[in-house]
């Protein structure tokens, strides 16, 4: 009996830390400058199009279930210059809410990154402020919505 008790709080044990949650690899420069690295094996390719490629967080695709931290980073082929930020962006990460039932995206971060992987614009909402309907067909959000969400309806 003791062994078996051993075996499930070491099983509970195991998933709660197996569960840490992912988070952006901030790096702080020196300078003050903050970087966030690209790293691709942390990411898989969600969808394309001919300009740019949109990957998710690993994480997200293990277990399906109805809301989702969402984390996506839309990477360019070819920079675009931003007027406003006065920078050309070659990759744009996204942190919000996924909530599968309701078909919305519900942002709350976006980091802009330069070609250098400095951050040049950082933007930040209030839940509800900025949200994006998935369900929109042929769009790149609708591809997403059909990977991440549709066993869970």
């Amino acid at each position: 009996m003791k062994r078996l008790f051993f075996i499930v709080v070491a099983l509970v044990a195991f998933n709660i830390y197996a569960a840490e949650p992912y988070r952006l690899p901030f790096v702080e420069i020196q300078n003050g400058t903050i970087k966030i690295p690209f790293i691709e094996q942390e990411w898989v390719l969600g969808t394309e199009r001919a300009d740019w490629l949109l990957y998710l967080e690993k994480g997200m695709l293990k277990e399906h279930k109805s809301m989702y931290e969402f984390h996506a980073v839309t990477a360019y082929n070819k920079p675009y210059h931003s007027d406003g930020l006065s920078a050309d962006v070659s990759k744009i990460y996204t942190y919000g809410v996924l909530n599968c039932n309701e078909a919305n995206l519900y942002i709350l971060f976006e980091w802009y990154v330069d070609v250098n992987e400095n951050i040049v614009f950082k933007s930040s909402h209030e839940f509800g402020s900025y949200i994006v309907e998935m369900l929109t067909p042929s769009s790149a959000r609708n591809d997403i919505y059909n990977q991440i969400c549709k066993e869970t309806i």
